[in-house]
């Protein structure tokens, strides 16, 4: 009788030691303590922003003993009206109104410009026409300020003003302050002290902003735009 052949051995498997592959470990996640903890300080940083923000953009910074001011021409007639006294009180020799020129109605008019029109605008409230210097610039689709800042920077260039001398205010609207002073110390150059006085929109209350649409408009279009221009915009 043949003899039967041995089978063939089993290999011996090798055994894994536990954690090999995977680990048991213990996940810790927040109560409802910490959630509620959080959403707290999270409604008190939004009502501190809310209530500071409007503040913070509408800066007024003003550079001391300035003799000479830049209105912003597309402002409205009762900021032109704060002008005058802010000028008297500054005894500024020279008033700069920069402007685009008009969105509409320039064909009913002899002026044509922003500029034009709030330079106009002073003289026919009292001021000093010898002081009142308009600085008109090209018709642009964005970067207006930028665009006024760059025709004010030709215009003073022509000026003979010593160094120590070199000292303007800007007078502008509401939360247009912060971005609009930005703007023209950069194009101004680090010759130029750039001060800002911010006037208030007449169109809303600033206290309470964020209860009526314009306030809300404003805030949105400069925190926007001052956005665009942290991350590279120009």
């Amino acid at each position: 009788m043949p003899s039967k052949k041995p089978a063939p051995a089993t290999p011996e498997l090798i055994p894994v030691p536990p954690g090999f592959w995977f680990r048991r470990r213990e996940l810790r996640w927040p109560t409802w303590r910490f959630w509620l903890c959080t959403a707290l300080t999270a409604v008190a940083l939004l009502v501190l922003t809310v209530r500071h923000l409007h503040r913070w953009l509408s800066v007024t910074d003003q550079v001391p003993d300035a003799k000479y001011l830049i209105v912003e021409g597309w402002v409205p007639d009762d900021i032109l009206i704060q002008t005058i006294a802010i000028a008297d009180d500054a005894d500024a020799d020279r008033i700069f109104c920069t402007g685009v020129p008009l969105d509409h109605g320039s064909h009913l008019s002899q002026y044509k410009t922003y500029a034009e029109v709030a330079a106009i605008s002073l003289a026919k409230l009292g001021m000093d026409p010898k002081r009142i210097f308009p600085v008109p610039c090209p018709d642009v689709k964005t970067e207006r300020t930028r665009t006024m800042a760059i025709a004010l920077k030709a215009v003073l260039a022509n000026e003979p003003v010593p160094s120590t001398g070199r000292k303007i205010n800007l007078i502008t609207k509401g939360t247009h302050a912060r971005r609009s002073r930005a703007i023209f110390q950069e194009v101004l150059g680090p010759e130029w002290q750039v001060g800002v006085i911010s006037i208030p929109d007449p169109s809303y209350d600033p206290d309470i902003w964020y209860r009526q649409s314009d306030g809300v408009k404003s805030v949105i279009i400069e925190v926007s735009a001052l956005s665009f221009k942290a991350v590279g915009g120009n």
